[in-house]
């Protein structure tokens, strides 16, 4: 009788530790682990360092719109600076590459002459004026504001270089347009800027900024910003 009663109790406490077993933590790494960091994919202005959903695109949300201008009597300068008070976007200043031109000498003749060639063979390259090298990488930009001045009723020559030689590569993008005149109208710089980037998706309206609006921008690119709806 005394070995049934210990073969049970033996038989208990060995199912007691196979039960018991059960409720360790597994060791061989197929637990979940929380590698969260406050900066996971829930956080739309950050993407994960390890992300492998857009392998070429290191630029993602953050400095994904590009600001692209010229300025020589400094208003579309001022202008493009409000601008990145309001939103996030890398920068590109084109310069001409012949220095210290006076382009206001004799009521702006050379740059007159500048835009008569650019009328007369708009396809040739050879009648768009020199500007220095630029390096953009335009796959990181789903938006690009382009801040031109207008010249004679057209885009600033200078300008019309940078489109003419990046333009085709801005295809699909989103395509904002700021004009800087004294009281002209910009239809002629809108022209340019079609024929330019002419796989571009133009936001509507572009924005006509006056030379004597300038110092009170601010508020216009505000509501500009919203009725394109381009985030601030």
């Amino acid at each position: 009788m005394k070995k049934l009663v210990y073969l049970f109790l033996a038989m208990t406490l060995a199912w007691g530790a196979l039960a018991c077993k059960g409720d360790e933590p597994a060791s061989n790494g197929e637990q979940p682990e929380n590698t969260g960091s406050g900066s996971g994919s829930d956080d739309p202005d950050v993407v994960p360092s390890d992300s492998t959903d857009n392998p070429g695109d290191t630029n993602s949300v953050l400095g994904h719109t590009l600001i692209v201008y010229y300025s020589y009597t400094n208003h579309t300068h001022t202008i493009v600076t409000e601008l990145q008070k309001l939103v996030n976007a890398d920068v590109v200043r084109v310069e001409p590459a012949q220095k210290g031109i006076d382009y206001a000498a004799n009521n702006y003749a050379i740059g007159s002459a500048l835009i008569a060639a650019i009328r007369e063979n708009p396809d040739d390259a050879a009648s768009y004026p020199a500007i220095d090298p630029v390096e953009v990488d335009f796959s990181s930009y789903n938006t690009i504001v382009v801040g031109a001045p207008l010249w004679w009723s057209n885009m600033a020559a200078p300008l019309q270089t940078f489109l003419f030689n990046y333009g085709s590569r801005m295809a699909g993008k989103q395509i904002g347009l700021i004009v800087s005149s004294a009281s002209s109208g910009i239809s002629g710089v809108e022209a340019d800027a079609r024929r330019l980037i002419p796989d571009g998706r133009f936001l509507s309206p572009s924005l006509w900024i006056r030379s004597s609006q300038t110092s009170d921008c601010h508020a216009m690119l505000t509501d500009w910003l919203d009725e394109v709806g381009l985030p601030k």
